[in-house]
């Protein structure tokens, strides 16, 4: 599967994750929205019914004790049986509100049965009112009296009738409302368990995923860096039978590495071929230019005897270079061998100050050298070639510090071994040279630091000879305070394989 097949299943994999609790989300809302609706259909509906049958009721009895007051009755001639038509026309319009709400409360099958008792006591009621209105047409008055009571007792029957629809809506609505919120409080814990498995979920797989992804990326990273500090070997742990497009860069990261192990190692035997070929006739042209400087092959006037001398002295100088390049060669190739004997410490030290201790007083530059009392008498490696080392370091130094500044050498014993550590009051390196002047030929140039006669191959020899011994060099800067190398070497070096 390639990567971007990758990618693409990790997207809708995370689209599908997110959209569960969002669809869950929706159904859970859609259902509360149904219930919304039922209240709104049959809650508000049935309580607008109840309204009315109540109104209903109350303005019948009030309007129907106006007719009765109002009717003419043994020999009442100050009643007017005009007075009793719109009372009676009230009764009838009360009549007729009261049955379209019961008929609605009917109609709703949930509160059928509630409605079912009201329903039978305002058939009695209008019963009465049939029965009271004809008793009065008749004249009885005695018995209009007793059917006036007993429809009171009707209307009075009626209220708890009413009641109960009431407490049948409230129940009910009660139950919806519970409903809703139960259905909101699950769909909240429901949705937020699901958003959290799938966002779980979804870190997961975008992590599995950036794992996959970033690690052989840091990998093929770092194996780059390694390059780029010229080791042509980087242990990059990316398999080559991955079938996505890392695959692809590894294998051409191993095939990259292979041919630039292959032309260093080609440069490595060409530089060691040319510098060796090279020392045979510059030793040939030393022996001539010697033998035209002494007259040999006739005398020579002062002119050309300093210009014999410049080429005696450049030749002398490619020499070195030759021989510089061949240290490196064998030393790159695994082939340069150290003498390994033991090495008096405080005499080898002696040894180097008194070689610059006149170069310091010449130059006015203060030149410590402190030896601290736990240095281990002595330690086993390559006199000649430590002291190339630390000859060299302090070459530099005293080339790059003015004069009033000072130059300190420290040692002391160090995790098993020593460490030794040259510091300047010189120009210093910038920070962005500074991981550089262990490189080949590298010199570093800046305005208060310009570009020195050498070859650059000074500090490259120094580390190829200081982790020969099994040890480590660094260096740190500031550009105007100076410079400080630090040389750590073990006691006892690893021993050395055949040449």
């Amino acid at each position: 599967m390639s990567l971007r097949q990758r990618i693409v299943l990790t997207l809708v994999g995370i689209s599908v994750l997110l959209a569960i609790p969002a669809a869950y989300g929706l159904l859970a809302l859609n259902d509360v929205h149904g219930i919304t609706r039922r209240l709104d259909e049959h809650g508000v509906g049935a309580t607008d019914a109840l309204g009315d049958l109540r109104n209903s009721v109350e303005t019948a009895s009030d309007a129907q004790r106006r007719y009765v007051a109002l009717y003419p009755l043994g020999g009442l001639v100050e009643s007017n049986p005009a007075d009793t038509i719109g009372p009676r026309l009230q009764v009838d319009s009360a009549a007729d509100g009261a049955r379209r709400a019961l008929d609605q409360l009917k109609q709703d099958t949930t509160y059928a049965d509630a409605s079912a008792p009201a329903e039978l006591q305002w058939g009695a009621i209008a019963a009465g009112i049939a029965r009271e209105r004809a008793l009065l047409a008749s004249g009885d008055r005695a018995a209009a009296d007793s059917a006036r009571q007993t429809l009171e007792e009707q209307f009075g029957q009626m209220e708890p009738r009413l009641d109960r629809i009431e407490r049948a809506i409230n129940t009910q609505t009660g139950r919806e409302v519970q409903h809703a919120e139960v259905v909101a409080r699950r769909a909240v814990t429901t949705t937020l368990l699901a958003l959290a498995l799938a966002l779980g979920a979804t870190l997961l797989i975008g992590g599995l995923l950036t794992r996959t992804l970033l690690r052989p990326i840091g990998e093929l990273r770092r194996g780059m860096a390694t390059v780029a500090q010229g080791d042509f070997d980087p242990d990059v742990r990316i398999p080559d039978e991955r079938p996505d497009e890392l695959g692809d860069l590894a294998r051409s990261f191993d095939t990259m590495t292979e041919q630039l192990r292959e032309l260093d190692r080609l440069k490595a035997e060409f530089v060691s071929v040319a510098s060796h070929e090279i020392k045979t006739p510059l030793s040939v042209i030393r022996g001539y230019v010697t033998l035209l400087a002494d007259g040999i092959y006739g005398d020579v006037n002062d002119q050309q005897k300093k210009t014999l001398e410049a080429v005696s002295a450049q030749t002398d100088r490619l020499a070195r270079l030759v021989h510089r390049l061949l240290d490196v060669s064998r030393f790159e190739a695994g082939g340069a061998r150290l003498e390994l004997r033991e090495i008096d410490l405080r005499a080898f030290f002696d040894d180097l100050t008194s070689d610059f201790r006149v170069l310091a007083v010449q130059n006015g530059i203060d030149f410590p050298v402190r030896l601290a009392d736990d240095l281990p008498p002595t330690i086993l490696g390559d006199e000649d070639r430590l002291s190339e080392v630390l000859g060299n370091l302090l070459s530099n130094a005293f080339k790059f510090t003015e004069r009033g500044g000072s130059i300190t050498v420290d040692a002391a014993r160090r995790d098993g071994g020593i460490q030794v550590e040259v510091q300047d009051t010189g120009v210093g390196i910038a920070a962005d040279k500074l991981p550089r002047i262990f490189e080949k030929f590298y010199q570093v140039e800046n305005d208060a630091q310009p570009r020195s006669v050498g070859s650059g191959l000074g500090l490259a020899i120094a580390r190829e000879i200081v982790e020969a011994h099994g040890g480590t060099i660094g260096a740190e800067s500031q550009e105007g305070q100076g410079t400080r190398f630090r040389v750590f070497l073990p006691e006892r070096p690893p021993a050395q394989g055949p040449s």
